[in-house]
């Protein structure tokens, strides 16, 4: 898989932003659509991207479901960071490879 530039573009630009899950997951999402429409790509590449796009869940994001997990997704906390977000497109791209 090639450097994926509009990730890497996102975690310069949003060092320091925190975001909620749903939030998170949107900024995956879109990233990810980013990447495939890139033209560099390879069709082997692009369909690792789309496959990505259609496998992503919230447990790349966050694998824990305690009580405070529940209390702070019920209240739209926002807690996850850029750097989160960039782990959970890489692990859901390196899953898809």
């Amino acid at each position: 898989m090639r450097t994926l530039n509009k990730v890497i573009e996102f975690k310069q630009e949003a060092p320091n932003a925190l975001f909620t899950k749903a939030q998170a997951l949107a900024v995956m999402l879109r990233l990810l659509e980013l990447e495939r429409q890139q033209p560099e790509n390879t069709q082997a590449e692009a369909t690792v991207l789309e496959n990505a796009m259609r496998s992503i869940n919230f447990r790349y994001l966050d694998a824990t479901e305690t009580q405070t997990d529940q209390l702070l997704d019920s209240l739209g906390v926002a807690r996850l960071t850029a750097e989160d977000i960039v782990q959970a497109v890489e692990a859901v791209v390196f899953d898809m490879e």
